[in-house]
């Protein structure tokens, strides 16, 4: 029986949409500072990342979240693959139309996404060390910590509740600049604009932006203040036409969540650096204050 060793956090269909002509992706290790360029197999992914030790130490299969994360994975590749041909082709203000059951599974992926990453598990370990253990844990309960969290329905289910329930607005960019994505894509950013956030994502007004492709970006903004007028445009493509500056903007957020690499469908992470400067400082709050123009 073949049995898969390295697991992905990041699904591969989702990264081969961020390939340049070649079939590679343009990576900037940001703990490194090196741009290399490599193919989407090997990245985001770590060997029996989601492996079950307790699992199988009771005669079950060890491998068993890795293979439902590959179906739903299926599913969701299929359902946003239509919406970016779609979305390529549609006029602004026009509706994608997203059945409930489609809107179900795409909100899950979001969900998990955000929570089944290598950040995810360093957060958690963390938290883990300061508040529970007082030292240091094993990577063997690192892993265990999380693989808990992910089978702990009420997390991610509260988490995809509030992405389903929020106001979704596509976004297209037909500047010569593209988004990036990263080894941890699922970016949140404050209601007022002012921040992304690793923790607190449930915080009044924060809101979700997850880029799909180079061109197609996804928003879930929250019905509640300030966002709670934008439910008429609910699954539609935005008016609003993006300039560089404002996928400058979009990028930041991948440059801050990143657990280290960067994701970008060609060479060339200048901007990328100079923001990576300045998180953790006084700086931060003021680089590259978010254009407003991008909500409508």
């Amino acid at each position: 029986m073949n049995v898969p060793k390295l697991h992905h956090y990041v699904p591969q269909f989702y990264l081969r949409r961020f390939t340049d002509a070649t079939g590679h992706l343009w990576l900037w290790d940001r703990d490194q500072d090196r741009a290399f360029r490599t193919r989407p197999n090997g990245v985001a992914a770590e060997h029996n990342f989601y492996w079950h030790e307790e699992l199988a130490a009771l005669g079950h299969d060890p491998l068993t979240m890795e293979k439902q994360f590959s179906q739903l994975e299926g599913e969701v590749a299929r359902i946003t693959g239509q919406w970016v041909e779609w979305l390529r082709d549609m006029k602004p203000m026009e509706k994608v139309e997203v059945p409930d059951i489609n809107r179900e599974l795409v909100s899950l992926y979001v969900a998990l996404q955000f929570l089944r990453t290598a950040d995810a598990r360093d957060i958690l370990a963390t938290f883990a060390e300061q508040k529970v253990h007082g030292k240091p844990v094993a990577e063997r309960e690192k892993r265990l910590l999380h693989l808990s969290l992910l089978w702990e329905d009420s997390i991610f289910e509260d988490l995809a509740k509030r992405l389903r329930n929020a106001t979704w607005l596509f976004g297209r960019n037909l500047t010569t600049i593209p988004f990036i994505t990263s080894d941890n894509p699922v970016a949140f950013r404050t209601g007022n604009n002012a921040m992304w956030l690793k923790v607190g994502v449930y915080s009044g007004g924060t809101y979700s932006v997850f880029p799909i492709a180079p061109d197609i970006v996804m928003y879930y903004y929250p019905k509640e203040p300030p966002w709670e007028k934008l439910g008429r445009l609910d699954c539609c493509l935005s008016p609003v036409a993006f300039t560089e500056g404002m996928v400058e903007s979009e990028n930041t957020g991948q440059v801050f969540m990143a657990s280290r690499f960067i994701i970008s469908s060609r060479d060339g992470f200048d901007r990328e650096r100079d923001f990576a400067k300045s998180i953790g400082t006084d700086l931060y709050k003021s680089h590259w204050e978010p254009q407003k123009e991008h909500h409508p």
